[in-house]
């Protein structure tokens, strides 16, 4: 009876994790079995458009960008992936695996989340709208105030009036 129960388990998880892997193809940044070249200027066009990937940092940015004249050199010089020597084909899949690592975070980042919440002092829910990354901020700099208070004690509020 157990055994009977714990195959059913873990062949209901296998589906759901197979369920899942092949949602996570539409996550990817650089879509499988497109032209490189063309996905390169896809990327290129949704980083300087200013809104979809809003939240990218500076540096992460720059990286991208490099990667991405790197692959569009690859891509340019090789325009059939089988003529492409194999170390070639290397760096390209792990410049790949870059942009599509921090193009996903970045976008995950740049999602608006919007909650009901009651301000203080009133019973009427407003809505509030940030980012993923806004809120990240918001609550990390909740916890350096909090730990800067619990530092300073009381002396930070008698020093305030």
């Amino acid at each position: 009876m157990k055994h009977g129960l714990l195959l059913t388990c873990l062949l209901s998880c296998a589906a759901l994790s197979s369920v899942a892997w092949a949602g996570n193809d539409k996550a990817e940044v650089i879509r499988p079995g497109k032209p490189l070249l063309a996905e390169v200027e896809r990327i290129e066009t949704d980083i300087n458009d200013g809104k979809t990937y809003s939240e990218l940092k500076p540096d992460e940015r720059s990286r991208v960008r490099e990667v991405l004249g790197r692959l569009r050199s690859a891509s340019e010089r090789f325009p059939d992936a089988a003529t492409m020597p194999e170390s070639t084909r290397t760096q390209v899949f792990n410049d790949q695996q870059i942009v599509n690592t921090v193009l996903t975070q970045a976008r995950e980042d740049s999602r608006l989340i919007c909650r009901r919440e009651r301000i203080v002092g009133s019973n009427r829910p407003q809505t509030s709208c940030m980012t993923v990354a806004e809120r990240n901020r918001k609550k990390e700099e909740s916890g350096n105030q909090l730990q800067q208070a619990q530092r300073l004690g009381t002396r930070m509020n008698t020093s305030d009036f």
